[in-house]
């Protein structure tokens, strides 16, 4: 796996080489994944090439590709009880999403919010931070919007019984308090002022819901 992740970055660094073929070979790669486990020495290439995806301005199915193929990476590794290699990467990833937050494509926004959601137990302080100051308190309307949702999408899933089960097992979460979303409210109060109207509305109702 370790010569197809390389394979891969340098066929995604190479301009020249046509949006189909990247495609195909990320699609290979993603299979890998799914199927098998994930040698150290090609973590780091394979984190590389999903950034290189998800960034990427030219194909909204390169795009794509990379938030399906993260999705899969952050199972296979937690499986293999490898979670300080996420936490490493989440620092890394976070900008990016944070900028897919507020994409204009729907489907982007809803892979990066779920992106957020899978790297939360693993970098709980980062993933909050991020969605609280960058999107949240940020400028871009739609990412201040998900954002938002996002905090009541984690408040409401950490009482599910299956899913508190889940998180209670990494030592990384807020000694098994789950999110804190008291620390959210200064920033979603503000939003209930905001010039635009959607976000307003937002706040309100994501406020109504976090203190039924």
């Amino acid at each position: 796996m370790e010569e197809q992740a390389q394979t891969l970055l340098a066929t995604l660094r190479k301009s020249s080489v046509p949006i189909e073929s990247k495609l195909t070979a990320f699609n290979n790669l993603k299979s890998s994944i799914k199927h098998l486990r994930v040698p150290e020495p090609s973590q780091a290439a394979i984190f590389e090439c999903i950034k290189l995806a998800i960034s990427s301005q030219t194909s909204p199915t390169l795009v794509a590709t990379g938030f399906g193929t993260l999705g899969h990476l952050i199972k296979r590794l937690s499986l293999q009880e490898q979670t300080v290699i996420i936490a490493s990467q989440a620092n890394k990833l976070l900008p990016m999403l944070l900028e897919r937050l507020g994409d204009a494509r729907e489907s982007h926004r809803n892979a990066a919010s779920q992106t957020f959601s899978d790297l939360w137990p693993y970098s709980p302080a980062d993933v909050e931070k991020s969605i609280r100051e960058g999107a949240i308190a940020g400028h871009n309307a739609r990412a201040k919007e998900m954002g938002m949702l996002w905090v009541v999408k984690v408040s409401s899933s950490f009482h599910e019984p299956a899913q508190r089960r889940l998180m209670l097992s990494f030592s990384q979460m807020n000694q098994d308090q789950g999110l804190q979303f008291r620390t959210f409210v200064p920033f979603l109060v503000a939003c209930l002022e905001d010039p635009d109207g959607t976000v307003r509305e937002t706040a309100k109702s994501v406020i109504v819901e976090l203190f039924r």
